[in-house]
């Protein structure tokens, strides 16, 4: 069960729109009354209903600034308190019967918490009571009721409450219901993002003629994109020693949630396994074979995945180096030329189609090979880092992200990686992310 601040918490978000909206109806239907009734000369009406017109929109003022639905509860409780009171004294009530029984259980119901409603009705009920079935009902101060209407209307309108409490319980346990399993949901997502996190977990560090820096800033706690690195295996190798590769991938699930996070785990075990058993085949062979297993492992799952395989080979003798590349429906890769200071992009076959993990479409996959020079660097991302936006819609693109990498050039690749989410958070702002981001820096030493 909720504790009451959480509930409380979680209505005022919930109820926020609502009550801004009433607010201002209510506030433009009493200067609109008060217009009407000035022109009749009825000027206790208009005096009453400038009040609570004055009254909601300072409410509706004060909650869009705020944020917070305080002054709702207290205005609203007050304005149904005087107008009771009102309509005791002048008859209103008998002329407004029907609607008064209706209106003020309901008007409270869905916006006013629990405790509070059930406060506010009932002082309603006892002030009517003490109005039409004591003594005062004698007086001037009340206005004279017919004999049924005074017998009849406070046990109507405490019927209405009675129902009304029992609504608002219903919505109680609801909202109770609602929210616990949001934090069940919560927890899940943490610990399945706990999981996830634990099984991509690598040590990212310089590996022989390349230094290598990744980042992966997910949306949510369970992440669509991955990335891994693929050391290349020696036995009895000393501790502290440079370490090989062999490769490199990075990849974008499309969708999220768990379920994106349990297929990433999928794709991450079969992508690894293949490069290491397709090491000496054809690179484009490889990722022909991960695509049909993934297809068979994944069964009636809809969703596939675009990424880019890298595979390194020895470097020469003049000391460039070179890699296989496969781009399956990703993200076109950018390349920086230390030689004449320049960026390029790295673009795929024309004859390469397909995406890995789409059955419905025969994928046809091509490589490309690059020679890589001491300086140069191979920037990999996920489109979560194009398509951000800044405040106002304008959309970062490759052009945008050319400006930020060769404003972060020659540096190491650490802290150019770091630099790189700096600016890109700078553009950003304060607007929310829609997609992981994921960005992968290459820089070849040598």
């Amino acid at each position: 069960m909720l504790n009451k601040k959480e509930n409380a918490e979680y209505i005022a978000k919930r109820n926020y729109h609502m009550t801004c909206f009433i607010c201002l109806v209510i506030a433009i239907q009493g200067f609109i009354l008060a217009a009407i009734s000035l022109i009749d000369s009825n000027y206790k009406v208009v005096f009453s209903t400038l009040a609570y017109a004055l009254l909601m929109l300072v409410t509706f003022v004060y909650t869009k600034i705020t944020k917070k639905l305080t002054c709702f509860y207290v205005s609203a409780s007050l304005m149904v308190t005087l107008l009771t009171v009102w309509f005791l004294y002048s008859g209103g009530t008998e002329g407004f019967g029907i609607i008064w029984i209706t209106v003020i259980p309901l008007f409270t119901l869905y916006l006013i918490p629990y405790t509070g409603f059930i406060i506010l009705n009932f002082s309603v009920f006892l002030m009517l009571v003490i109005g039409m079935w004591t003594p005062l009902s004698n007086t001037p101060y009340i206005y004279e009721y017919t004999t049924v209407f005074r017998t009849r209307f406070p046990l109507l309108y405490l019927f209405e409450v009675i129902f009304s409490v029992f609504l608002k319980y219903r919505i109680y346990m609801t909202e109770n219901e609602l929210v616990e399993q949001k934090e069940v949901l919560a927890s899940e997502n943490k610990m399945a993002s706990v999981i996830q996190k634990s099984f991509f977990s690598q040590e990212v560090s310089s590996f022989k003629g390349w230094d290598i820096a990744c980042s992966c800033i997910p949306l949510a706690s369970i992440s669509g994109d991955l990335y891994d690195i693929y050391p290349k295996k020696t036995e009895g190798e000393e501790e502290g020693a440079v370490r090989e590769i062999s490769g490199l991938g990075i990849f974008d699930s499309s969708g999220h949630g768990i379920s994106t996070g349990i297929i990433t785990l999928l794709a991450k075990n079969i992508f690894k396994q293949e490069f290491y058993e397709n090491l000496n085949n054809d690179i484009v062979d490889m990722v022909q074979n991960i695509n049909t297993r993934f297809n068979v492992e994944k069964g009636e799952v809809d969703t596939f995945l675009t990424g880019i395989f890298i595979r390194m080979k020895n470097i020469k003798a003049d000391g460039s180096g070179e890699i296989e590349l496969v781009n399956a429906g990703h993200q076109i890769p950018v390349i920086y030329r230390k030689r004449n200071d320049s960026f390029d992009v790295l673009n795929n076959s024309t004859l390469a189609v397909g995406a890995i993990g789409l059955s419905s479409i025969e994928p046809y996959y091509d490589s490309v090979d690059v020679t890589m020079e001491k300086g140069d660097e191979i920037i990999l991302y996920t489109d979560g880092v194009i398509n951000c936006c800044a405040p106002g819609g304008r959309r970062l693109g490759q052009q945008g992200l050319i400006n930020i990498l060769a404003a972060n050039i020659n540096k190491p690749a650490d802290n150019q990686l770091n630099d790189i989410i700096s600016d890109i958070a700078a553009f950003k702002g304060m607007e929310p992310s829609k997609d992981d981001m994921t960005i992968m820096l290459l820089k070849f030493q040598g």
